[in-house]
């Protein structure tokens, strides 16, 4: 092979390389996600509500996912016994709350979603609490 055949040749792999690189480094690390849904008790189905977590921008939402006139709650925290705090949904059938919070990135999240109904929280409705890690991997 000539020299100069292979010095393009090695230059349209680094080209190629560094183009890679360019655009793995322009778009953002993947996020983690977790979600959780209800559970069937009584008159409520499986997955009347969800709510999920994503890591990259730290989003968090819940959703009403069946006609069944309960809101959702979901509950998250940071860390095994951190403080619990709560997102509503009562807006009804196919509608989610969207909120935004900072969480630190060497930290777990935890979530856990529930049927609400006039005020009282369906706990046997109550997804177990799913853990995901807040960072973004890698």
């Amino acid at each position: 092979m000539s020299k100069l055949r292979r010095h393009l040749m090695s230059g349209a792999g680094v080209a190629s390389a560094l183009t890679g690189l360019l655009l793995y480094a322009a778009s953002p690390a993947s996020a983690a996600k977790a979600d959780v849904d209800t559970v069937a008790s009584g008159s409520y189905v499986d997955w009347a509500g969800s709510m999920y977590f994503e890591s990259y921008g730290d989003h968090f939402s819940v959703c009403d996912n069946w006609k069944d006139g309960a809101g959702v709650i979901g509950y998250w925290k940071v860390g095994a016994s951190g403080d619990e705090h709560s997102i509503y949904d009562g807006n009804g059938f196919g509608e989610c709350v969207y909120e935004d919070h900072n969480v630190s990135e060497t930290s777990y999240v935890y979530i856990q979603v529930c049927l609400r109904d006039d005020g009282d929280v369906k706990e046997t409705t109550c997804s177990a609490w799913d853990r995901q890690y807040a960072g973004s991997p890698l």
